[in-house]
């Protein structure tokens, strides 16, 4: 009687004791999983749409139009203006006396001395011709005619030849003086360090423009039309306008990256072959990879998650968003499977 009161005293032990350890367990899973939840839904954060970052480059403030003029061989006669000197179109920069010219002068001149030679010769020779018809007998004189007629010819050729002579003379000797004249509106460079003694003339217009350059990565990304901040060094001056021209021409060949010219006009507050800093603004909008969960994205609307399906692009690290959402709307930043649509999210 003791032993069997003994072991059922021990088998129901045994059975408080599993009961209450299998109480135990389902209460600590109970727990467990409460906290995981409560931990997932507590650590959803959001993320403020925003534009992709402005493309950041740098430049040069240039005249939006240069020429070099061609100043000709020979010796500077007067030169009227100085390096920096704003000129008006057709303004006389210089003169230069040609060397060469003079020597063909010369030999022009020479050229007219013979015709004035040769007019005295032809008209001695008429003269003579006359006196001869005049001193003739009546029937000499018929053959003496003939004489004095060749005479006048010559005389009147050897005129014609002179007068030749003095014309040419004359265009030469106002190709002796060139002046070298402004082509156009702008401003004068002078260099005055050339090997042969002539000033080298540079004429940038007034109009200033900024050249800078874009990488092969990022071309399709600006546009003509596009704005564009342009700002010294330090930040003064700044303006924003407007990129003319993107070339389609690369600005050298090289065999890394290749960059490409893209041009806008500025104002008169920058100044020649000035450094610059440029920016031009994106208009992409970009959320971070996590935001994106299988191809949707969740927008806090009321501080709710709402489920879009959003038309998204992968981009490097990002995803450039076409549509669904708009800047400065919130969407969720780290979506998971335990998000549910419609889930109150704490901002």
């Amino acid at each position: 009687m003791k032993r069997r009161t003994k072991v059922t005293l021990i088998v129901t032990s045994s059975v408080v004791a599993i009961a209450l350890l299998t109480v135990t367990g389902v209460t600590t899973y109970q727990k467990m999983t409460h906290k995981s939840e409560a931990t997932v839904k507590a650590g959803y954060q959001t993320y403020t749409v925003a534009t992709s970052p402005a493309l950041s480059m740098s430049g040069k403030v240039i005249a939006s139009k240069t020429q070099t003029l061609n100043i000709p061989t020979g010796k500077l006669q007067q030169i009227n203006v100085n390096n920096g000197q704003t000129v008006k179109n057709g303004d006389i920069l210089l003169t230069v006396t040609n060397t060469d010219m003079q020597e063909a002068i010369d030999n022009q001149n020479d050229m007219i001395s013979k015709s004035n030679r040769a007019v005295n010769g032809a008209a001695s020779a008429l003269k003579s011709a006359q006196q001869s018809y005049n001193q003739a007998d009546p029937e000499s004189k018929v053959g003496l005619k003939d004489g004095i007629a060749q005479a006048q010819q010559a005389v009147t050729d050897a005129n014609a030849d002179a007068q030749d002579a003095q014309n040419k003379l004359v265009e030469l000797q106002n190709k002796l003086n060139v002046n070298v004249t402004a082509p156009f509106d702008g401003i004068v460079s002078v260099d005055n360090n050339t090997k042969d003694g002539l000033p080298a003339l540079t004429m940038n217009t007034t109009e200033k423009m900024l050249q800078a350059t874009v990488s092969e990565y990022d071309y399709n990304k600006v546009h003509s039309g596009d704005k564009v901040t342009v700002s010294a060094i330090d930040g003064t001056p700044n303006q924003t306008t407007a990129i003319d021209k993107i070339d389609q021409i690369p600005a050298e060949q090289s065999k890394g990256t290749t960059y490409y010219p893209f041009s806008a006009h500025v104002n008169d507050s920058f100044l020649y072959g000035q450094s610059v800093k440029v920016k031009v603004p994106q208009n992409d909008l970009k959320v971070p990879s996590s935001a994106v969960y299988k191809g949707s994205l969740y927008k806090v609307i009321d501080g709710k998650a709402s489920r879009i399906n959003a038309d998204v692009t992968k981009s490097g690290t990002s995803y450039i968003v076409k549509s669904g959402v708009a800047k400065d709307e919130k969407v969720v930043l780290n979506p998971d499977s335990h998000l549910k649509n419609g889930e109150k999210i704490n901002d």
